[in-house]
């Protein structure tokens, strides 16, 4: 498992507040968290030959992360998502569809880049069946395979949720989607009984779940963790899971002992949710120490 480089695959998109609009969507979140971590993090996105789309490229840049991978569609506009934050500072989301990353393609350098590498997607990526089928020919080269379940409403449906599972290795879920997949199993709605199912169904070991003010849990090779919460003084919600999978990722992939990746993970996380928007400024060291 141990490797320095990293895909992400799935949606790139301008998160559009009331105020202001930043680059953002899961993957590529993901992806600059762990680049900014030392990871040589790819993204296989697509964004469209229009304004929106030449600031992304060149904002994907600025993180560090390759656009070697990111495609442009001549005709497709660059995908946003029109956000509204909740008065606990949870966003709630539209997605105009179509938009470039509905014709994402498993491109000849996709292929390669993604051969025998660490691979993490999600759900809302495979909302169009070109982009589900490019995913899943990535998926069959890919070396190990972590799926961010990311449910966002409307595209979170049974078929695209429990399609993420047949390929994934390592699962990273919030209490939403718990509660989601131990309908779609019929199981308990709690993370014990998920996990059996998921082994049960799917022969998934390693499983996250973060259950935010209450902390996390992770089986993961054998072992089984608690990690308390930070408190926090919550900016906004936006990007902190994806910087706790970002780091726990990188510090999994890097051999660290899986409870300091979680503490690592969880620190990182709280500072996210302390600021406003997915990608912070921070010196990265100080969450390793």
């Amino acid at each position: 498992m141990p490797a320095s480089r990293l895909i992400c695959f799935g949606e790139t998109l301008w998160d559009v507040l009331p105020q202001c609009e930043f680059l953002g969507g899961a993957p590529l979140n993901v992806a600059s968290h762990a680049a900014h971590l030392g990871l040589d993090a790819r993204l296989v996105s697509r964004v469209g030959a229009d304004n929106r789309g030449h600031r992304a490229l060149a904002e994907i840049e600025r993180r560090g992360v390759s656009t070697a991978l990111v495609q442009v569609d001549p005709t497709l506009p660059t995908g946003i998502a029109e956000a509204t934050l909740d008065a606990g500072g949870s966003a709630n989301y539209r997605f105009p569809a179509p938009c470039a990353w509905d014709a994402l393609e498993a491109t000849a350098a996709a292929v390669d880049a993604a051969r025998g590498a660490p691979i993490v997607y999600g759900t809302l990526a495979q909302r169009s069946a070109t982009s589900a089928a490019a995913l899943r020919t990535l998926l069959g080269i890919a070396g190990w395979r972590v799926f961010d379940a990311n449910l966002r409403a409307p595209h979170d449906g049974r078929e695209a949720a429990l399609a993420g599972l047949e390929h994934a290795e390592f699962v990273k879920l919030n209490l939403h989607e718990v509660h989601a997949f131990a309908g779609w199993l019929g199981t308990a709605p709690t993370p014990a009984a998920l996990r059996g199912a998921l082994l049960a169904d799917f022969g998934i070991r390693s499983l996250c779940i973060t259950e935010g003010e209450r902390g996390a849990r992770l089986w993961h090779e054998g072992v089984v963790l608690e990690q308390p919460a930070l408190p926090c003084e919550v900016a906004d919600t936006i990007g902190a899971g994806d910087s706790f999978l970002a780091m726990l990722v990188t510090e999994l992939l890097g051999g660290s002992d899986p409870a300091a990746a979680m503490r690592r993970a969880t620190r990182l996380a709280s500072f996210v949710a302390s600021r406003t928007g997915a990608l912070p400024d921070y010196d990265a060291a100080r969450f390793r120490a």
